[in-house]
């Protein structure tokens, strides 16, 4: 048995306890019992589903949470003990949703393209500083593709790895053997790689671009090869589901070596009134979970991450401006890479500064469910913003209308 220091501070101390088979973590001090909840919360994760890796001195449980032990995961119980104990939230997974160019035209793109020129290099890296020192803990590269920044191993480089780790998303397009190599030495932790049906010609259609699928499976391969953990990352609408596409997926990323495989729920979001057919029920929520646990319970194979699971009131709840903070490329900050409503622009404000404002919102006061799935907060705002409104619009536009 060995025993590694995860966290300890004036009133607590937590370590992970590993024998050959069997992972814990372990707490003792006058603050332990009132930080049960966080204990409980990570054991029933390392207990009863599979980590991707584990080693003698830690474990990877997922691509989307630091290694454990790390700076990085630290920093993630500290925050987590602020909320218990001070009820204070902190922007700990940071999505730049910032680069303006992709190679894809799929037909339900999330991206904001706004006029003028992307955000330079030194503006993202102010960006960067400002947030980690905020407390994120999670950098992620996405929307377009990144891979199309010149400067992006240099922004990656950038990150602290003491203090946040850092990851790409990307549809797949680019990722070169090389550039796969070159990303892992500047210390990129992960890539979130998306793939929309485990057909090919579905795949190609839905990105816009001929020859996507072959692209993409490479890609991941690149990933792997090079080192870095690499999740397979879909968004489920119900005829993925009722067609069992899902599970093909599933069988696909097992095939590839792929990590894990991701899935989020499809987000009707940018004001599309119509994308409300592309929501799940509960029937598929249930097969979702399902799924979950049958993955995460079986010995061989990809571990799965849910965001139905993950986001659930039962759990974190949603992320949005409660631990979740979305730079656009007009500089503008949003809760999410979901909700478009800007709280502020960084070009104008410091990121501290518009993070208070956010988290006054009482929107983001409770524990619930995703917000842009809620009918209550889609019926309040999203379905006030005007049908030619620049996107992401001012909370100050909304609250006046």
């Amino acid at each position: 048995m060995s025993e590694v220091s995860v966290y300890k501070a004036k009133g607590i101390d937590i370590w992970l306890e590993v024998t050959d088979d069997h992972i814990e973590l372990k707490s003792s001090g006058p603050l332990s019992l009132p930080c049960t909840p966080i204990i409980k919360s990570v054991n029933s994760m390392l207990q009863n589903e599979k980590p991707i890796d584990v080693k003698d001195d830690s474990v990877i449980l997922t691509t989307w949470l630091p290694p454990i032990p790390s700076g990085p995961f630290r920093r993630a119980l500290k925050a987590e003990i602020d909320i218990l104990l001070r009820r204070k939230y902190s922007p700990q997974a940071i999505s730049i949703n910032a680069f303006k160019r992709c190679p894809c035209r799929c037909a339900h793109c999330n991206m904001v393209r706004s006029p003028g020129v992307e955000l330079t290099a030194e503006e993202l890296k102010d960006f960067i500083d400002q947030v980690i020192e905020l407390g994120a803990i999670s950098i992620g590269f996405a929307e377009g593709d990144p891979l199309l920044r010149e400067d992006l191993v240099d922004l990656v480089k950038h990150v602290d790895k003491d203090r946040a780790m850092a990851s790409i998303f990307t549809p797949g397009i680019l990722l070169t053997e090389e550039k796969a190599v070159e990303l892992k030495r500047a210390g990129l932790y992960a890539t979130i790689i998306g793939l929309r049906s485990p057909i090919p010609a579905e795949h190609d259609a839905a990105r816009g671009f001929k020859g996507a699928f072959e692209k993409v499976i490479q890609s991941m391969k690149n990933a792997v090869n090079a080192g870095l953990y690499v999740s397979m990352h879909t968004h489920a609408n119900p005829s993925l589901i009722e067609s069992g596409k899902l599970e093909g997926l599933y069988d696909l990323a097992s095939q590839l070596g792929i990590h894990e495989l991701t899935v989020w729920e499809s987000i009707p979001t940018w004001g599309y009134r119509d994308r409300e057919k592309m929501m799940l029920n509960d029937g598929h929520r249930k097969h979702i979970l399902e799924m979950y646990r049958k993955v995460n319970s079986a010995p061989e194979g990809p571990r799965m991450f849910s965001m139905t699971f993950f986001e659930s009131p039962n759990l974190f709840g949603c992320m949005a401006g409660r631990r979740w903070l979305n730079l656009v490329d007009s500089g503008d900050l949003t809760p999410c890479a979901y909700v478009p409503i800007s709280f502020g622009n960084i070009k104008e404000e410091r990121v501290r500064d518009i993070w208070e404002k956010m988290r006054r919102c009482q929107e983001f006061k409770r524990k619930r469910s995703c917000l842009m799935l809620d009918p209550e907060f889609r019926s309040k705002y999203i379905k006030n913003i005007p049908e030619n409104a620049t996107l992401p619009i001012q909370i100050e536009t909304l609250e006046r209308s």
